[in-house]
C-alpha cells in the first residue's frame, strides 16, 4: 500500500510541471514601444518686427529633434527588473528592442503582466499639452481691482472667476478688448509655436554695384512680419499638476510705412575712357561725359509697434496665468497663457504591483537638473556706428548663452546616496543612475518610497516663481510735495513705500491729473532667471550714406538702420529671506524720441534722418519686503510749468504653487 502511494506521488510530480507548462507555454510576441521611445521634432517660432537676422551668420541653437523618453535597452531592463525576474533566465526566454518594436519570447502568463506594464507606460507617456494663449488689453483700474480679491500667494495668476470677468469685459469692449486669441498643441518638452502673420514685402534699400566707369543701383526688397507670436515648450512636473512653460512671446502691428524719395548723385570723371561721340580716328581721345547725373529713387521705411515676453514658469493644469504684461495706449496688455493636460485614455491603467523582491524604477528629476535660460532684454538707446550701431556683422559666429542649471544630474545622485538608506548602496545588486531627465534606481520597494518621499521634498522648491512689477509714476509741477505725507518714501532717503498709501497713489493716477501713470510692466519667471518685458515702436531709419568710388565713377550708397524706443524691463529675482525679502538686479530702460532730417551740405545727396532720443536707465539692486513697493529711481523730465517728476517704483511678490 505504501509502495503504491509513493508511486502515485512520484507520478503526480512528473505529471503536474508538464501540465503547467502546456497551460503557460512560452510565446513570441511583438509590442509597439514607439510612443517610448521615438524622438519629438521641435518647431521654434519666428520672431516679429523690423529686426533682421544677421548676414552670414551661425548660432548655436541646440538639436531640432528632443529625446525620447526611453531608449529601447532601458525599456527591455525595465521589464526584465520588473516582471517576473526569474523568468528571464531560462534559456528559451529572450527580449531584444529594434525600431520601435520589442521582440519577446517569455512564458503566457509573463506576456500578460508585460501588457498590463506597458499599458502604464502608454497611459504615461500619452499625455498632451494644449496651450491656450491670448492677449487682452484692459483698462488698469478695472485690472487692479479684478485682482485685488484675488490670491496674494499667487499673484500672477487669474483664478477661473476672475479670468470669466476679464473676458465678459473684453467682450463688452469699453474697458477691455481681445487683441489676440490662438490654440496649439504640444508633447511634453516639445517646442511648438502658434500665431497669426501678415506678412509684407517692401522696397528697403539700394545698393550700389559699381565698376570702372559704370555704376547702377540694385534695389533691395525685404520682409517685414507683423501679427501675434507666441513659441513655447512645455513640460509636465511631477508635482502639483504643474506644467512649466518656456515662452517667447511677440505682438506686432503695423503704424505706418513712409515712402521717401531718395536723392542721390552718380559721378563720371571727365578723364573717363568711355567714348560719348568725336572723331574715331587714330589717337584721337574721347569727348568727356555729363556730370554728375542726378538720381531719384524711392524707399519704404515702415514703422511699427512691437511688444515681447520672455521668461519661464509654472502653471498648474487648467490654470490661467498672466505671463507678463506692458503699458500701451493707457492700457495694460496682457499676455495670458492657460495649459491644460489632455490625456488619450479617459482612465490611464494603473502601474502594475510588482512581487520582485527587488524594482527598477524611473523617477522623474528634470524638474532639478533642467537648464532655464536667460533672456537678456535688448538695449533702447541711440548708438554711433563706430559703437556697434552699424550694419549686420558679416560672417561671424555666435553662442547662445547656457541656460543655467540649477542641480546636476551627479549632484542629485550623491544627494540620494547620502541620505537614503546610505548603506545599501554598496550591495551590487541595487543601482542608480541617470538616463535623460531620468533616474533609474534598482532597489528595494521600500526604499524606493523613501526615495520617492525624499524627491517629492526637493520638487517643491521648484514649484517657487518671482512676480516682478514696475511703475512710473509722473508728478506735475508740486505734486510729488504734496503726496510726501501719504506716501513718506517721496521724501528725502526715502525708500519703502507701504501698499496702502502706494494703492492710493495709483488711484490718483488713474485719473491722469495732477498725477498720471507714465510706464507699468510686469513678468512672471523663476528665481535667478534673467527675463524681460518690452513695449517698443520700431522705424526704419534712413541713417548713413557710404561712398562707392572706382575708377573714373562714384556714387554714394544708402545705410537704412532700425530706431527704436519704448520701455524694457530686465530683471533677474532672487529670494534673500525666506519668501518675504526678495533681490533685484534691475536693468530697466525707457527711451522717447523722434528723428528729423538732417542736411549733410553735400551737393545732390538728400538729407539724413538723425535720431534723437532722451534716454533714462534704471540699474541697479533693489530689495523688496512684503507688502511695500521700493522707490527705485526719481528723475526731473522737462523744464518750467512742463516739468514732471518721474518715479520709479518696483514690487516683488512670491508666487508659489501648493
Amino acid at each position: 500500500m505504501l509502495r503504491h502511494v509513493l508511486a502515485t506521488a512520484a507520478l503526480l510530480l512528473v505529471v503536474a510541471p508538464a501540465r503547467a507548462q502546456q497551460d503557460d507555454p512560452f510565446e513570441t510576441h511583438l509590442y509597439n514601444v514607439e510612443f517610448l521611445t521615438e524622438q519629438v521634432p521641435d518647431h521654434p517660432g519666428e520672431g516679429l518686427g523690423l529686426g533682421r537676422d544677421l548676414i552670414g551668420t551661425t548660432v548655436s541653437a541646440g538639436s531640432e529633434l528632443s529625446a525620447g523618453l526611453l531608449t529601447g535597452e532601458d525599456l527591455a531592463n525595465l521589464i526584465k527588473s520588473n516582471v517576473v525576474e526569474d523568468s528571464w533566465e531560462h534559456v528559451s526566454a529572450a527580449i531584444t528592442y529594434s525600431s520601435g518594436v520589442l521582440f519577446v519570447t517569455n512564458r503566457k502568463s509573463v506576456h500578460e503582466k508585460i501588457v498590463q506594464y506597458i499599458n502604464f507606460w502608454r497611459g504615461y507617456v500619452g499625455r498632451t499639452i494644449v496651450l491656450d494663449a491670448a492677449v487682452i488689453s484692459i483698462d488698469p483700474q478695472l485690472l487692479a481691482k479684478i485682482r485685488s480679491a484675488g490670491n496674494a500667494d499667487r499673484p500672477g495668476m487669474l483664478p477661473a472667476d476672475h479670468y470669466k470677468q476679464v473676458l465678459e469685459a473684453a467682450r463688452e469692449g469699453k474697458l477691455a478688448e481681445i487683441a489676440k486669441a490662438a490654440r496649439v498643441t504640444a508633447h511634453p518638452g516639445q517646442r511648438v509655436n502658434l500665431g497669426e502673420f501678415t506678412r509684407q514685402e517692401y522696397l528697403r534699400d539700394y545698393d550700389v554695384q559699381i565698376a570702372t566707369a559704370s555704376v547702377a543701383l540694385d534695389p533691395v526688397i525685404d520682409v517685414f512680419s507683423t501679427g501675434f507670436s507666441v513659441d513655447v515648450r512645455p513640460f509636465l512636473e511631477p508635482f502639483a499638476g504643474g506644467v512649466t512653460v518656456e515662452v517667447r512671446a511677440d505682438l506686432a502691428d503695423l503704424e505706418a510705412i513712409e515712402n521717401r524719395k531718395l536723392r542721390v548723385t552718380k559721378d563720371l570723371f571727365a578723364a573717363s575712357p568711355v567714348e560719348t561721340g568725336g572723331d574715331k580716328g587714330p589717337g584721337a581721345l574721347p569727348k568727356a561725359p555729363a556730370a554728375p547725373v542726378p538720381v531719384e529713387v524711392n524707399l519704404q521705411l515702415p514703422k511699427l509697434t512691437l511688444d515681447r515676453l520672455r521668461t519661464t514658469l509654472t502653471i498648474r493644469n487648467r490654470e490661467t496665468a498672466i505671463v507678463g504684461s506692458v503699458f500701451r495706449k493707457n492700457r495694460n496688455l496682457l499676455f495670458l497663457l492657460t495649459p491644460a493636460i489632455v490625456a488619450a485614455d479617459e482612465k490611464p491603467s494603473p502601474e502594475p504591483v510588482f512581487d520582485e523582491q527587488r524594482l527598477l524604477r524611473l523617477f522623474d528629476i528634470s524638474p532639478l537638473t533642467r537648464g532655464i535660460q536667460d533672456f537678456a532684454g535688448p538695449k533702447l538707446d541711440v548708438v554711433s556706428p563706430s559703437r556697434g550701431g552699424g550694419g549686420p556683422l558679416t560672417g561671424a559666429t555666435f553662442t547662445l548663452d547656457e541656460p543655467a542649471v540649477a542641480m546636476s544630474p551627479q549632484e542629485v545622485v550623491d544627494i540620494i546616496k547620502t541620505r537614503v538608506a546610505k548603506d545599501t548602496w554598496e550591495n551590487s545588486r541595487n543601482m542608480i543612475s541617470v538616463q535623460g531627465g531620468s533616474l533609474v534606481i534598482r532597489q528595494k520597494p521600500e526604499v524606493l518610497k523613501e526615495v520617492e518621499r525624499f524627491l517629492a521634498t526637493l520638487l517643491t522648491a521648484r514649484a517657487q516663481m518671482i512676480t516682478t512689477e514696475a511703475v512710473v509714476v509722473g508728478f506735475k509741477k508740486g505734486a510729488r510735495a504734496d503726496w510726501e505725507k501719504d506716501v513718506p518714501a517721496l521724501g528725502l532717503g526715502g525708500y519703502y513705500a507701504e501698499q496702502a498709501g502706494f494703492d492710493k497713489l495709483l488711484e490718483e493716477a488713474y485719473k491722469g491729473q495732477k498725477v498720471r501713470l507714465v510706464e507699468m510692466s510686469e513678468i512672471t519667471s523663476f528665481p535667478q532667471e534673467r527675463v524681460h518685458s518690452l513695449r517698443s515702436l520700431q522705424e526704419a531709419q534712413l541713417s548713413d550714406y557710404e561712398p562707392q568710388v572706382s575708377s573714373y565713377a562714384s556714387m554714394c550708397d544708402p545705410i537704412i538702420g532700425l530706431f527704436s524706443t519704448g520701455f524694457v524691463l530686465d530683471v533677474r529675482a532672487h529670494f534673500v529671506h525666506g519668501n518675504d525679502q526678495i533681490g533685484i538686479d534691475f536693468r530697466g530702460q525707457m527711451c522717447a524720441g523722434q528723428m528729423k532730417d538732417l542736411e549733410i551740405g553735400i551737393p545732390g545727396i538728400g538729407p539724413l534722418q538723425a535720431a534723437q532720443a532722451r534716454v533714462l536707465k534704471w540699474s541697479s539692486k533693489v530689495s523688496c519686503v512684503k507688502g511695500k513697493w521700493s522707490l527705485v529711481g526719481l528723475e526731473m523730465i522737462g523744464k518750467g510749468d512742463d516739468a514732471e517728476d518721474w518715479v520709479l517704483f518696483v514690487r516683488a511678490r512670491q508666487n508659489v504653487l501648493k
